[in-house]
């Protein structure tokens, strides 16, 4: 049975909890450990902590201490590339192993943190990690949950398992087209390339060629022909975006008989990024607003890329939230 009793009645006593404070040297976290036996020494440090009383005693059998409950959903929490640390203050921190792509299962986390007592408090689906990051805090709210509780979480982290992972990036090899008479005759100067290039050396990229295409239909398909002949792992097309008939990126990219995943999405700048899949290699289209604009839809979309991971036009579309840029 638990007791709630005044601290200096407690000597002898082990701690059911950490304690935790902010001292006057600037430490900030356990003072007191759980199961540290309270000595009269104790007393004074205590109390200034604000532990006027302390809980001691056992708990019931159906009762599960807060540490205990976290650590045995620990496992099902750490997905690939997902690794955790000690309890701590009643908490566990989950750390990417890599550096990557993070994804968890929305749905998934809404339904554990629905079952009253489990708390996770992740980053963003979605964000760019590395290797170290945090990835979530996990803990439960009270001193103890119930056993029916646990076995709960568990049961649903089996079943949604991995409810969070760290997709590493890899290497892939890139083809640029360049779409627009008013490049390819030399009327303006291309400034798309460098900015490609620049965003490219983020990730492991080969760049195989850059090709200049006018507004021709047949040159931009022969440029595509030449990258899936070696073998291109992503072909970008810049150049002709927006919906004027005279505008053939988006049909170029639908003529290849590529799976379109794609055509349009809720974040600005970058409204009208497109995306298809053409046997696996992966053909977008790239709105003329990553000339000027540091962040748009590309910077979102070429992660998911470079992690291989499954594009869902589902996941584009909740973009929408946050995607005023």
């Amino acid at each position: 049975m638990i007791k709630k009793i005044k601290t200096e009645e407690a000597i002898g006593q082990p701690l059911l909890h950490d304690i935790t404070g902010i001292l006057e040297n600037g430490f900030k976290g356990v003072v007191f450990k759980r199961n540290h036996i309270i000595k009269e020494e104790d007393i004074e440090a205590l109390k200034d902590l604000g532990k006027d009383h302390v809980y001691v005693g056992d708990l019931e059998a159906d009762q599960v201490h807060e540490e205990d409950a976290i650590l045995e959903l620990k496992d099902l929490l750490c997905g690939p590339n997902v690794t955790s640390s000690g309890v701590a203050e009643g908490k566990i921190t989950l750390k990417a192993e890599a550096d990557g792509l993070f994804t968890l299962n929305s749905p998934g986390l809404f339904q554990i943190n629905s079952l009253g007592d489990y708390t996770l408090a992740t980053i963003k689906n979605f964000s760019q990690v590395k290797k170290g990051d945090k990835l979530c805090g996990a803990r439960i709210v009270p001193l103890w949950t119930s056993r029916d509780q646990v076995e709960q979480a568990k049961s649903l982290a089996k079943e949604i398992y991995p409810l969070f992972q760290v997709h590493p990036y890899h290497k892939l090899k890139v083809g640029i087209i360049i779409t627009g008479d008013e490049v390819y005759y030399g009327r303006i100067k291309d400034r798309f390339e460098p900015v490609l290039r620049d965003k490219l050396a983020a990730f492991d990229s080969e760049i195989i060629d850059v090709r200049k295409c006018p507004d021709d239909l047949e040159k931009i398909q022969e440029a595509l022909d030449f990258y899936l002949e070696n073998q291109a792992d992503l072909v970008i097309f810049t150049g002709g975006m927006s919906v004027d008939p005279d505008d053939l990126t988006p049909r170029a990219i639908k003529n290849s008989g590529a799976t379109m995943i794609i055509q349009g999405l809720p974040v600005q700048p970058g409204n009208m990024l497109t995306i298809g899949d053409l046997d696996g290699t992966i053909l977008i289209g790239v709105p003329g607003a990553s000339i000027h604009s540091p962040v748009t839809s590309f910077d979102f979309a070429l992660p998911r890329i470079f992690a291989k991971i499954e594009l869902k036009k589902e996941d584009f579309i909740a973009m929408g939230e946050g995607g005023l840029l």
